[in-house]
């Protein structure tokens, strides 16, 4: 009889277990969809914040963004020993 009521016992140990892990992972994954909520709404103020220096460069400045294909990189000759 006390085998049956420790290995009773166990279960439920181990469902407790398993129940405590279920809600510790859901809140890790509460969390991090928060995080990346987070994340998405700064990308969206840093686009603003750049698309707002552009926008000013272009008006004080008069500077234009060069296209994608205008841009050319230099190359330094290696040094001679």
């Amino acid at each position: 009889m006390p085998i049956v009521v420790l290995l009773l016992g166990g279960i439920v140990w181990v469902n407790v277990a398993k129940l405590t892990l279920t809600a510790e992972t859901g809140a890790v994954v509460e969390r991090a969809r928060a995080v990346e909520a987070e994340t998405v709404r700064l990308e969206a103020e840093l686009e603003r914040a750049d698309a707002a220096v552009v926008d000013r460069a272009r008006d004080q400045l008069e500077m234009v963004p060069a296209r994608g294909d205008a841009v050319t990189y230099l190359t330094t000759p290696a040094p001679t020993p």
